[in-house]
């Protein structure tokens, strides 16, 4: 009890217990954080290059000869049994058309991981207006094409590369787009 009032006056500085000293400001006032910019190619793409900077875009080996390209060019690498991947397929086919109606020409290409032919022509059977696709001629170098793009080896399907007019990578992304990524893309493929 006596440790108490001694406490308690101690604390006091003469004015009747009022104190002139400012609060000591609250833990989370003593570092102010500073809002990062946003950068939509950062939060969208897994691997980012700066225009020019990035490598030539390489595609896989493929059952089929790739068409020529033109402008900026899109690699999709999908497969019949990824369901994100079917499910986008018909979105990107409508975006590289209301590209070209714009008067922006890119190239997509689609290519398939699946081992087998038989699986894609299977696939088309059930999904007569899918866009034209090739096929890895050897599913086993998937991987490491998958890191040459800077991925790990466990990045998921579908994976989507982007170059420019110029021909450099300019984002790699692992995962599914959807509509409202669009904005972001149409930048990528000049």
């Amino acid at each position: 009890m006596i440790l108490a009032a001694i406490a308690l006056c101690a604390c006091e500085d003469g004015s009747q217990g009022a104190s002139n000293a400012a609060a000591p400001p609250a833990r989370f006032e003593a570092v102010a954080a500073k809002p990062k910019p946003k950068n939509p190619l950062v939060d969208f793409c897994d691997v980012h290059h700066e225009p020019g900077q990035g490598p030539k875009l390489a595609l896989p080996a493929t059952d089929t000869q790739p068409a020529t390209a033109s402008g900026g060019q899109w690699l999709n690498l999908w497969a019949t049994w990824c369901k994100p991947c079917v499910e986008e397929l018909p979105m990107i086919a409508r975006f590289q058309q209301r590209l070209k109606e714009d008067g922006d020409a890119i190239s997509v290409n689609f290519v398939s991981v699946d081992t087998s032919a038989e699986a894609i022509t299977k696939f088309k059977e059930h999904h007569p207006g899918m866009p034209q696709t090739m096929r890895l001629t050897n599913a086993d170098e998937l991987t490491a094409y998958v890191e040459g793009l800077g991925l790990g080896a466990n990045a998921g399907l579908p994976i989507h590369v982007f170059a420019g007019a110029d021909g450099h990578v300019r984002c790699v992304r692992s995962g599914a787009v959807t509509e409202s990524h669009l904005a972001t893309i149409e930048p990528l493929l000049r």
